[in-house]
């Protein structure tokens, strides 16, 4: 008996219980500057309550007065002085537990995004799963949209990053801490479902952002984007259109996608193969070719492969003429060519990078067919 009541002296019980009803759950969250040596951090946390179910009207929500979730801001000299700022304002503890996204200000990514991630590695709860992308102008514009097919923005921005390329935290930590290798991330404005309106509340990820270090280098173009999709393996499943002739284009379905760097040269600067690999599905014909035939099959290869190569050239061109690695081009001969990265590239690789010769090498092949057209010779 004695040994049982000394047992229960020590059940003491969950006396530093946190209730869930005293946790504000972050689900996405923004960080910008804010003038001078200062910086603003934002929170959006959802409102259960204003969501309701199915034909529910919703509600307000929060600072934002919009939606069914709360926004709310604070600032500080430092992205957790900030935070603190914005926690001084609630009456629940913000838990980042759950947060899926992670938005960046193009202002501060153009100052350096190291120390703001460092802040947020640093919080035992926080995921380096977070999907990780970059805001035109400051990212409070991104989590106030009201996206109408998703109950708030963070679950279409969560949904349209892993779409897009699903660059996490983790990603982009590596990729500052590997020698010879820049970040690429994905690129978030909003705009509306139809493109002129200048004040629309949907979101639209179509580019990205290349860092030179942990800087924003340059927003890539159209071209330039499909470019990075192929370099970071992101086609499979997407649509690659391309023409064979004027003014009539072919839409490939991507099932394949596959890029092998391979170190070629000896020189004073080094020289690369890029080797491509791509197989897809046709889905759409609009020049109306019968690719059945091996002569025409052979010219809209060509035609695919040619398209293919540009894209990732002028990419590599552009990220070159900026001293950025896109590629890793510097983290492969780190790898494998050790010794000489340490003497010959290692201090001046930003310089050397414009003088690197890169061939591509693409071989594309279409495996299926499901519409046909007229015979076509070259």
């Amino acid at each position: 008996m004695i040994a049982v009541f000394s047992l229960i002296i020590c059940l003491t019980g969950c006396w530093d219980r946190t209730e869930i009803n005293d946790n504000a759950f972050v689900v996405t969250s923004g960080m910008d500057k804010a003038g001078n040596k200062k910086y603003r951090y934002t929170v959006q946390v959802p409102l259960p309550s204003s969501m309701g179910g199915a034909g529910s009207s919703g509600g307000g929500g929060g600072t934002s007065g919009e939606g069914p979730v709360l926004i709310a801001q604070g600032t500080g000299k430092n992205i957790r002085e900030s935070m603190e700022d914005v926690q001084l304002r609630l009456s629940r503890k913000l838990y980042f537990a759950h947060r899926r996204v992670l938005v960046i200000g193009e202002d501060l990514a153009k100052e350096g995004i190291s120390k703001s991630l460092r802040a947020v590695v640093i919080q035992p709860e926080s995921r380096l799963s977070t999907l990780l992308l970059i805001s035109k102008g400051d990212s409070i514009q991104v989590l106030k949209a009201q996206p109408r097919m998703e109950q708030y923005s963070g679950e279409a921005l969560r949904e349209m990053a892993k779409a897009m390329a699903n660059k996490t935290v983790k990603d982009t930590l590596l990729d500052l801490d590997r020698p010879g290798k820049d970040p690429v991330i994905p690129f978030v404005n909003v705009t509306g479902l139809i493109k002129e309106d200048k004040k629309g509340k949907e979101l639209e990820i179509e580019k990205f952002a290349v860092f030179k270090g942990d800087k924003l280098s340059f927003i890539t173009n159209i071209k330039e984007t499909q470019g990075i999709l192929w370099l970071l393996e992101k086609m499979k499943k997407k649509s690659f259109t391309f023409s064979v002739s004027k003014n009539n284009e072919m839409t490939i379905k991507i099932l394949e996608n596959q890029v092998k760097p391979q170190y070629t040269g000896n020189g004073a600067n080094p020289s690369f193969k890029l080797k491509v690999r791509v197989t897809g599905i046709l889905i759409e014909n609009e020049a109306n070719l019968r690719i059945e035939d091996p002569k025409t099959y052979q010219l809209v290869k060509r035609k695919m492969e040619q398209e293919i190569k540009q894209n990732i050239q002028s990419v590599i061109k552009h990220a070159h003429s900026k001293g950025a690695d896109i590629v890793g081009l510097g983290w492969e001969l780190y790898k494998k060519r050790h010794q000489k990265w340490q003497k010959q590239w290692k201090n001046d690789w930003e310089q050397t990078l414009p003088h690197v010769n890169v061939f591509i090498d693409v071989d594309a092949d279409i495996q299926r067919i499901t519409n046909s057209g007229e015979w076509k010779k070259e």
